[in-house]
């Protein structure tokens, strides 16, 4: 990486004699190097000053824009980053690496879109980029094409394999199509590679999850945090596998340390509500959920939680069938990615109201978009088992994503 970054320097300082005013390609020179010594060392504000005045200097410049627009995401400045970083590509249309960053810029506000337009540009310039394919890689993952991710990481560890980054995002596209065991695998990798990522064990906890390995998960969880203690994620996720283990009295710990660090996260009322939904609070649960939704009036989780807890509760105080389901409807026609589990939910409010043959219609569709949910699957034969009702109609198919990101 060292050696792309000096030769694009050199040939970026025989430009300088063709872009600056007469006379001053030395000065120009002096201050880009000022510049890239300053961002060196960790002196983000000096280096902009030093860009920003080789700009000044040199507006036709790609390199000192693109430069300036990388300091300003190592700032945590993506949108500022954006416009210098488009003037970049605007100035040198073939210059790969200003597309590399601008896809970075773009998923660091989670267009992942303009990203993967952005990277198509940076891959097809230097189609032997693994960084450009790794970003690209990450924006599918956003999008949720997981098949298309996979493959950019492939390529990305065939160019490159020593990069622990690699596989911890193609486990994260594994996890999307809940091949765990794969994901797993990935994770292991990464880890082998570099075992000082918090971010890894979280990601690896998160599979151990999903397949109800709960005590693997609570170590990797623990292990995330010994290695960063404000991450938030980390807790949040330990949380729920507590809660899986039947511990939603620890879990209502967990969820309501992360709430004092996100006090304004819709989904972290959400889980501490159902937590306490199970330990019979429901007062407490019902509490949460309206506070999740008005945190975020579009947060569809939060309605179909509060719809699910309202026609569930053991309380006639809480009970509402009418509001039940017109709650756990709303929920579903939000169609997030989330839909699988919210249709779940509404069939499981009409099973709680006796409306069985209408429980056992939705939770099809529940199926139809989460083939491979095991538990679905078991609890529709619970269910037949149990009723009389016999649905002939089947359910739609529908292309709403199976995998709820815990991320």
């Amino acid at each position: 990486m060292k050696n792309r970054i000096l030769f694009a320097f050199g040939s970026f300082a025989v430009l300088m004699v063709f872009y600056a005013s007469p006379g001053r390609s030395e000065d120009f020179v002096d201050i880009f190097k000022a510049g890239l010594q300053s961002e060196d060392s960790g002196s983000l504000d000096q280096a902009l000053t030093y860009y920003s005045d080789a700009i000044k200097m040199a507006p036709q410049s790609a390199r000192s824009w693109a430069k300036r627009g990388e300091t300003y995401l190592k700032k945590g400045d993506p949108k500022a980053a954006i416009k210098d970083l488009i003037q970049a590509t605007k100035l040198d249309p073939a210059y790969a690496p200003a597309f590399a960053r601008l896809g970075f810029a773009y998923n660091a506000i989670s267009d992942y879109a303009r990203a993967v337009e952005a990277l198509n540009v940076a891959i097809r310039l230097e189609p032997s980029s693994s960084e450009a394919l790794n970003t690209r890689g990450f924006s599918f993952n956003g999008l949720n094409d997981y098949d298309q991710a996979i493959q950019d990481f492939n390529s990305a560890i065939a160019l490159n394999s020593n990069d622990p980054r690699y596989y911890n995002n193609r486990g994260f596209a594994f996890n999307g199509k809940n091949e765990y065991e794969k994901a797993i695998q990935d994770f292991d990798k990464a880890i082998k590679l570099d075992a000082t990522n918090a971010m890894v064990y979280n990601n690896r906890g998160v599979a151990y999850m999903r397949i109800k390995d709960f005590d693997r998960a609570l170590q990797d969880f623990d292990k995330a945090i010994e290695l960063n203690s404000n991450f938030a994620s980390a807790y949040h996720n330990r949380g729920m596998a507590l809660s899986g283990k039947g511990r939603d009295d620890k879990a209502v710990e967990e969820f309501s340390k992360v709430i004092e660090m996100n006090p304004n996260s819709p989904v972290l009322y959400k889980d501490r509500g159902t937590a306490y939904s199970k330990l019979g609070e429901y007062q407490l649960a019902k509490k949460d959920f309206e506070k999740s939704i008005e945190f975020d009036k579009k947060f569809a989780p939060g309605y179909s939680a509060l719809g699910l807890l309202l026609a569930t509760a053991n309380d006639s105080s809480v009970r509402n069938p009418a509001l039940a389901k017109r709650f756990a409807e709303k929920a579903v026609s939000m169609g997030d990615s989330t839909a699988p589990e919210l249709t779940r939910n509404l069939a499981e409010v009409h099973k709680a109201l006796h409306e069985d043959a209408a429980a056992i219609l939705t939770l099809k569709k529940a199926i139809s978009m989460d083939p491979s949910n095991k538990e679905f699957a078991k609890l529709l034969e619970e269910w037949e088992q149990a009723s009389p009702a016999r649905v002939s109609t089947q359910p739609e198919p529908t292309k709403a994503k199976a995998f709820f990101n815990m991320w």
